[in-house]
Parts: structure tokens; C-alpha cells; sequence
């Protein structure tokens, strides 16, 4: 499994000073979650506060930071899936750590999985924790698995109903309402919007109108009428302005409605913090690997550093393709941000992706990972697959170790789609 590592942190504990803050040890019923963006962590700590609301002993945490509980009777996840089946952020270590611990006492399990049936792997990550409990004999199923797709409260609900039948209860989570509280939309204006139409590519600036907070790499989560959910977008900071890049689909509701809109235009976002996709300014040296649209945050990264060696490696059709992008690269490769770039081109010349560059950079690679550099990847989950295949056999190859064991050391930071 893939994803990056982070640091374990406290467990989260009811922000209400009413309630009493259950240790691990003391709770009955036990939440952990896996969460990319951070919807289904905010689904994860609603159901926990309700457990609190009704005086029951719970306790709340990631999957990463698995553990004994001594009072325990009931395991509750909420966790969804990254890129092709994998681990999301906070739940990459979660296998490793609970082949590692024995359990205390028999507890009783229920594993709700969100995801996007737009994937191949619909909530494969969720369906993975569901089998490593089931094959447990420290755990015994009390609800059925349940997919969540799109974060359908329709689902959600089949869930809640499932758990009240199952504990005898009366819980009822709106978690759509406490989801729409939890993102603060602001208004954006549009300062332009360049567009390549060979690629039916645009770059599109906006400016905010109020005061927000954001970096390189966050999501900006935009809304449209059309769409019950919003669509996120990785986003790049210059100047005090946010740069996204959109590829226009015919039957994109969202990519239809960005791409159309002009110069003094406004539009209704949110910005959302993506702690998995910063930029690492203390590596020796940061490998930004992209396709398609998937350049955007990188273009802003470059702004940021100050002495990391930076290389970009990005794929995509024609030479032309990469006109949106040049100038703001080679400004920054001018004034010293970034050492170079390399494009692989699909439609001309030697007619190669992203993979096939890596692949011939076998010594530069390993002599980087050994070194403690940072290879972040960015674009379809398509490339993303082929980049880690590779990278996993000059990880193996030339330095005896998969590539996980890098990961885990937060060198492979990756944010696809």
C-alpha cells in the first residue's frame, strides 16, 4: 500500500468539555478512520460525538495509530480509498500495525467504505480493512459492509439504520449537513483564464474576495448547481492568487462551467487544507512528477523554495501542450527555483510517458531516494501506477529495499486522481 506517512499524532478527543475525553483503555466503543481529504474524517467524528451525545464511552483515532483497548467492545471504521485501491492519509501503516498487536479482548466490528463508483476500485481499501478484521478471530462482524459512493447520504443512511438495529439504538447522523458546515465557501473572482485548445486545456487564475487561507497543493472544492457534490481541484498560490489547471470533458458538468467563465466572472469555492501534498522544503532534492493538468500545484511549489534542488518531469501530448506552463516554469528555472525540466510526449517526437523517463534515470533515482529526496506525483491515477511501478523496481534493484520503505519514511507524496 501507498501513501504518505505522517507522524502519529494525539488521539482526537471530543471538542465538547461536557463530555468526558474517554481514554483508548477506558472506551467501549472505538472510531478510527482513514481519510484522504478530510470528508470522511468529518463523518467519522460526527458519528463519534452522537456516541458521546448518548453518554457512551468512545474514543476516536486514526487507523495508523491501531492499538490494545482493555475496555473495548466495539470497533467502528470509517475510512476511504486512495488512487488505485489504496490507503488514504492517516492509514497506510494500519495493516502492518495490526499484524504486529495481539488483541485484548474480542471485539465486535463494522467497517463503513467511501468512495467513487467512477473508479475501477470502488472502495477497495475499505473492502481490504473489512477482510483483515473478518479474518481475525478477535473480531466478529456485527454490521455488513457498506459502500458509501459519492458520499451519498442515501448510503450513509443504510448504514444508520443497520447500526441502530445492531445496538438497539436510536442514532441519527445528518452527516451531509455537518459536511456543508465544515466547508467555508467563499467567492472568487476570475483574473483570467488561458486556454490550449488543441488539449481543450485551461489555466485559470482567480483571486479570493475574502480573506482565505491556502498553499500549494490544498483543493479547492467548487460548486455548481448541477452537481450534488463538489469537485476538488489541486491548486497552485502566486502572487496571492490561486492557479488551477482544467481539462474540459463534454459530459464534465464542473469542467464545462470553469472552463466558460471569463475575466470579472465569480464563482462560489472552498479551499480545503491537503496536509498529504505540501511542499517539502528540507529535502535535498524534490522530483515533481505530473501529466495533463496535474502540474498545477507544482507551478507553485516552485515559488516556494529556497534551496531544495527541484526537478519537473511532466507528460503530456504535444510540445504545444506544455505552452500554458512554460512561461511559469522557465521563470522560475531563471530566477533559480528549479534546476530543469523534461517533458515526455505522447503524440510526437520519441513518444514516451513520464514512466519511460524514470526508467532511464535508474542511479539519478536511487542515489535521491537513498539521499532522503522527496518524489511527489501528481495527475491521472493511470500514470500514477505506472510512476510507482518503477520506482519500486530501482527501489529493489539498486538498493535491495520496495519502495514502501521510502514511503514510510514521507519521501513519495502523491495526490491523483
Amino acid at each position: 500500500m501507498f501513501g504518505k506517512i505522517f507522524k502519529k499524532n494525539k488521539a482526537i478527543t471530543s471538542t465538547d468539555k461536557s463530555k468526558k475525553n474517554w481514554t483508548k483503555d477506558d472506551a467501549e466503543f472505538i472510531v478510527l478512520f482513514g481519510s484522504q481529504s478530510g470528508s470522511t474524517e468529518i463523518v467519522a467524528n460526527t458519528f463519534f460525538k452522537k456516541l458521546l451525545k448518548e453518554g457512551k464511552r468512545a474514543f476516536i483515532d486514526e487507523l495508523d495509530n491501531y492499538s490494545t483497548y482493555k475496555k473495548a467492545t466495539h470497533l467502528i471504521v470509517f475510512t476511504s480509498t486512495y488512487g488505485a485501491g489504496d490507503a488514504p492519509s492517516g492509514a497506510s501503516e494500519f495493516e502492518d500495525v495490526f499484524k504486529e498487536i495481539k488483541p485484548l479482548n474480542i471485539l465486535k466490528f463494522a467497517v463503513v467504505a467511501f468512495g467513487s463508483t467512477s473508479f475501477q476500485d470502488f472502495c477497495q481499501f475499505g473492502v481490504d480493512v473489512d477482510s483483515l478484521l473478518d479474518s481475525s478471530d478477535y473480531f466478529e462482524r456485527f454490521i455488513p459492509l457498506v459502500k458509501v459512493n459519492n458520499q451519498s447520504e442515501y448510503d450513509f443512511q443504510v448504514w444508520n439504520s443497520l447500526w441502530n438495529s445492531a445496538i438497539n439504538d436510536d442514532l441519527k447522523i445528518d452527516y451531509r449537513q455537518y459536511e456543508k458546515k465544515s466547508l467555508n465557501t467563499s467567492e472568487f473572482t476570475i483574473i483570467s483564464n488561458q486556454e490550449i485548445i488543441s488539449d481543450k486545456t485551461h489555466l485559470i487564475k482567480l483571486n479570493p474576495n475574502d480573506k482565505v487561507k491556502f498553499q500549494s497543493g490544498d483543493l479547492l472544492s467548487v460548486f455548481t448547481n448541477d452537481l450534488e457534490n463538489p469537485r476538488q481541484y489541486s491548486i497552485a498560490r502566486i502572487d496571492d492568487n490561486i492557479l488551477l489547471s482544467v481539462k474540459k470533458h463534454e459530459k464534465g458538468i464542473c469542467s464545462n462551467y470553469l472552463c466558460k467563465l471569463s475575466e470579472g466572472n465569480t464563482l462560489n469555492a472552498s479551499v480545503e487544507y491537503n496536509k498529504s501534498f505540501h511542499f517539502v522544503k528540507n529535502a535535498p532534492s524534490v522530483w515533481m512528477i505530473c501529466n495533463g493538468t496535474g502540474i498545477a500545484p507544482f507551478l507553485g511549489m516552485m515559488e516556494e523554495n529556497t534551496s531544495t534542488h527541484l526537478k519537473l518531469i511532466w507528460g503530456g501530448r504535444y510540445d504545444s501542450s506544455f505552452d500554458l506552463y512554460k512561461p511559469i516554469v522557465e521563470k522560475a528555472i531563471n530566477k533559480g527555483l528549479m534546476d530543469d525540466y523534461e517533458l515526455a510526449l505522447s503524440r510526437t517526437g520519441k513518444k514516451q510517458y513520464v514512466q519511460n523517463i524514470l526508467a532511464k534515470k535508474q542511479l539519478e533515482i536511487s542515489n535521491a531516494l537513498e539521499s532522503g529526496s522527496v518524489f511527489m506525483i501528481c495527475g491521472s491515477i493511470k500514470m500514477e501506477s505506472s510512476v510507482i511501478e518503477v520506482l519500486d523496481k530501482i527501489a529493489n534493484k539498486k538498493l535491495g529495499k520496495p519502495l514502501s520503505y521510502f514511503q514510510k519514511k514521507g519521501q513519495v507524496l502523491r495526490d491523483c486522481y
